[in-house]
């Protein structure tokens, strides 16, 4: 085989590994997707996905013309086919109507960069989405008590604010802490703080748990016997090194919660093409974009130049409960957008 025909396989193989890493066994990890650089790099599998597509085709004009071996740009194509096959129902999905009796809440995810972000845009938040609950990951309690009182003065409703209780002090501007603020008519109780551990991995950033006791209908009318618990989350970033093991055990330890039915929303630092995502969604938790067809919808615009724009911040269902819509908006002054989801339960 020549050196040139060697150079295309080792590429079109290198990219077709990278578009399916997290299906491919690893030592150790469990799958190739929880490596430096193939975890980062299938964060934006779509775009990926797409450009191999491109080049494929292209490649393949390109080495019939030259005579050499097609069969590297045909392992290209056939690994973006199938990858674009496997991403496209996130945008087709569509969710079936609830009946208006179903309990129902709206859960906004807004990463406010290290509580940076003005309390006045979280206002204008609720307002678009009619949010009952937002799950705030980088937000010190000072910043979440400030969107409490925001929202109160917009909505002429009490809301009630909750930080984590392990990070340390209450006006942290680190990434670390993250917060929870909700409607005080859904009767929310907060969780021991050991509840919200859902595995032994977890913890690393701060999280909350709470149990929300009064769910509404469509009309506002409480809904008898239904309750919600929603856990506001942010497992660390996958950093290369030993941040990798890390990320995964982080993402690992939320199967508990997807299995006892927890609402679970945050930054989360993963896309659903991750395989400790999958992991999630076998424990039972489904993706509330990619089930309403917003699901490739993009997140998180701080990486490179601000062009890797992966889906990291989720809503996730499990249980009873389902999403019927959901959606994306920038969030002024944060690297993130919010993310929003309205779920329904089937009533008690």
């Amino acid at each position: 085989m020549r050196r040139r025909d060697l150079a295309a396989w080792a590429l079109a193989a290198a990219v077709a590994a990278t578009l399916w890493s997290s299906y491919l066994p690893w030592p150790v990890r469990g799958r190739l997707d929880a490596v430096a650089p193939f975890t980062q790099l299938l964060a934006i599998r779509p775009l990926l996905a797409t450009v191999a597509l491109v080049s494929g085709i292209a490649g393949l004009v390109v080495l019939r013309r030259l005579r050499w071996t097609p069969y590297p740009a045909l392992l290209l194509l056939v690994a973006a086919s199938a990858a674009l096959g496997q991403v496209a129902p996130r945008a087709l999905s569509r969710a079936d109507p609830a009946p208006a009796s179903a309990p129902r809440l709206t859960i906004v995810v807004a990463n406010l960069l290290r509580s940076s972000v003005a309390p006045a845009v979280l206002v204008d938040l609720q307002r678009r989405t009619g949010a009952d609950v937002l799950a705030l990951p980088e937000t010190n309690v000072r910043r979440a008590r400030g969107v409490a009182l925001g929202l109160r003065a917009a909505t002429g409703e009490a809301w009630v604010a909750e930080g984590d209780r392990v990070i340390g002090s209450p006006t942290s501007r680190t990434a670390r802490p993250t917060a929870l603020v909700v409607r005080a008519s859904l009767g929310p109780v907060r969780l021991a703080e050991r509840a919200s551990r859902p595995g032994s991995g977890s913890g690393r950033n701060g999280q909350v748990l709470v149990r929300l006791t009064r769910i509404p209908d469509s009309g506002g009318r409480p809904v008898r016997g239904a309750t919600a618990t929603v856990a506001a989350v942010h497992p660390r970033p996958p950093l290369p090194g030993p941040g990798q093991a890390t990320w995964r055990s982080d993402l690992l330890a939320l199967r508990d919660a997807c299995r006892r039915g927890v609402l679970v929303a945050g930054d989360l630092n993963a896309t659903i093409d991750h395989s400790p995502m999958r992991a999630l969604k076998r424990a039972g938790c489904e993706d509330a974009a990619a089930a309403t067809g917003a699901g490739l919808q993009t997140t998180w615009a701080g990486g490179p130049l601000r062009l890797v724009r992966p889906t990291i911040d989720h809503v996730l269902t499990s249980g009873d409960w389902r999403a019927t819509d959901a959606g994306v908006l920038d969030l002024r002054g944060s690297d993130h957008r919010a993310v929003w989801a309205t779920v329904v339960a089937a009533p008690g």
